[in-house]
């Protein structure tokens, strides 16, 4: 696991007014939870209250509970919908307050607030997901579209790139809308309240053990770090500002960044630079509109051809030469074709742009690119928050593969937790390494015996109860168990066929099956659920 940084209590000085907003209005540095997102609560505490009445339970207020659902690809983003669509089908999820995304799962996630009817209906949305994957619906011309778009901010990254090439494959699916427009949802509270988590690279690799927690999280309402607490619009994350002050506008990043950014990847490097060139492969192979209008283009011919030349070259090469090899064919290509000159000259400037700003990014190995909107922003203690006009966001998995430090104190008080754990490998490497960072920070958490869970992890049951005091209850959930899968032979056959980074397509028999094991783990568990729900109510008398 990768070192983790650790929260300080105040970031931000006296100067920068904790609580309050800027002229603006765009940004708000203050220690906990948002107004909004404090009203937004509120309400779904009265769709949690109607619910447990309708199962029965006779209380005046209902614990907060959160749903943690775990990264893990493509195998995590249909597991979520599964645990989703049971939580709905057995009357649990109404009495879910939040839902905290890492990684894979985030895919399911943005599906679900991206229609506004999406969750009043789980399982229309669970057979769209399995049509939808059974369809060979990645089309190169949409993706380069996207990308030649991508490529005019002067943000583009890998990050775009994976966006429109991986996860876009994976899916099946572009989504074009923004989280932002989902406030009206979370407003009324008739959905639990949407955390996508990631994490600040250069937080997370500044190797300060007090250093501020490299944790950011976007919700409908604001995004940006919850402790100290430092926030920007959701609408505006990504437009650029300067000593606080909204500098130019940017259009919001769509769910379809967001995935990307959630959701980048965790595999080995070299395995990472072939699927992108794969990739790059195909969508320069794919290209011949944009290749029939540079070639009819004086000038953008010569320099285009030469580009080629070489990118083809880089392609046959990249896969039997040193890393060291590869940047200097990046550096050739930058330097001798795809030059500044030639992106001022042609007339299919985003095109080029895109080899450009791509082949760039390979060199730099550039991912999650973002304008921080904290630069330049007022006196604060942590000159990391401040000094960089970019922030490099990531996916949060390489920290920790659950979004535990996003729903409990000092940010958000929950009173059970629901971790849905669709990690590869260790199924207690999680909450392990939550207890680790919570003793580190002195927040409350149950005590985690590592050495009996180490003896379990092969074939895990399908619940563990963590429970300490002045601690949420974890539940804590493994997706492939002996409950589920019968034997530690199908376990591990589970994890072979679910393989994170597969890019092969699922057949719909792996998808039921997906469904189902994920299914099972709250079907089977549902009275243990509502028993802890019930006892950590408040009565009605």
């Amino acid at each position: 696991m990768a070192d983790m940084a650790i929260p300080q209590q105040v970031a931000c000085s006296s100067k920068s007014h904790p609580g309050k907003c800027d002229e603006s209005s765009d940004i708000r540095v203050h220690f906990g939870i948002s107004e909004e997102e404090k009203a937004a609560v509120k309400n779904r505490g009265e769709h949690v209250l109607k619910a447990l009445k309708n199962l029965g339970l006779d209380v005046k207020k209902g614990p907060v509970v959160s749903v943690l659902v775990s990264g893990g690809g493509l195998r995590a983003a249909i597991a979520c919908q599964g645990v989703l669509s049971e939580l709905s089908h057995v009357g649990l999820l109404d009495t879910v307050t939040y839902l905290a995304g890492v990684s894979g799962s985030t895919w399911c996630m943005s599906s679900l607030y991206t229609e506004n009817d999406g969750w009043k209906d789980l399982g229309k949305m669970e057979n769209e997901l399995r049509r939808r994957l059974q369809e060979d619906s990645w089309m190169v011309s949409v993706s380069l579209d996207g990308l030649c778009v991508a490529a005019e901010r002067d943000d583009y990254s890998l990050t775009d790139f994976w966006s429109y090439s991986a996860v876009y494959y994976l899916t099946k699916e572009l989504l074009g809308g923004h989280l932002s427009h989902a406030r009206e949802q979370s407003e009324m509270g008739t959905v639990p309240y949407p955390i996508f988590a990631s994490i600040n690279h250069d937080l997370k690799s500044s190797g300060k053990e007090k250093n501020l927690n490299a944790w950011f999280e976007f919700t409908p309402d604001w995004a940006g770090y919850s402790t100290p607490g430092a926030y920007v619009s959701t609408a505006l994350c990504g437009s650029k500002f300067e000593g606080g002050k909204l500098v130019q506008q940017e259009p919001e990043r769509d769910f379809s960044y967001l995935r990307a950014v959630c959701g980048s990847p965790l595999a080995d490097i070299n395995v990472i630079l072939k699927t992108i060139w794969d990739f790059f492969k195909k969508f320069i192979h794919g290209s011949s509109t944009q290749e029939e209008m540079l070639l009819t283009d004086p000038e953008g011919d010569k320099y285009f051809s030469e580009a080629m030349t070489l990118i083809n070259q880089m392609i046959e090469q990249w896969g039997q030469i040193s890393r060291d090899q590869q940047k200097q064919l990046i550096q050739d290509l930058l330097a001798k074709s795809l030059n500044q000159d030639l992106l001022k000259q042609s007339s299919v400037p985003s095109f080029l742009k895109f080899l450009w700003k791509t082949t760039n990014c390979l060199l730099r190995w550039t991912w999650g690119t973002m304008h921080n909107f904290l630069y330049k922003y007022g006196d604060t203690e942590d000159k990391l928050l401040t000094e960089k006009k970019n922030m490099y966001l990531m996916d949060a998995g390489s920290t920790i593969n659950s979004a535990y430090p996003l729903v409990l104190p000092p940010i958000r008080s929950t009173d059970i937790i629901l971790s849905f754990d669709f990690s590869a490998g260790d199924p207690f490497k999680t909450i392990k390494a939550t207890e680790k960072y919570c003793k580190a920070c002195n927040i409350p958490f149950p005590l985690v015996d590592d050495a009996k869970l180490d003896q379990e992890a092969k074939a895990p049951s399908d619940l563990y109860i963590f429970e300490g005091e002045n601690a949420p209850v974890v539940m804590h959930f493994p997706l492939f168990n002996k409950v589920n899968c019968g034997s530690k032979d199908v376990i591990e056959q589970r994890h072979e066929t679910y393989a994170t980074f597969r890019l092969t397509n699922y057949s719909d028999d792996e998808v039921c099956q997906l469904l189902e094991d994920s299914k099972a783990n709250v079907r089977n568990n549902k009275d243990c659920i509502f028993m802890k729900i019930s006892e950590l109510a408040k009565p009605a008398s």
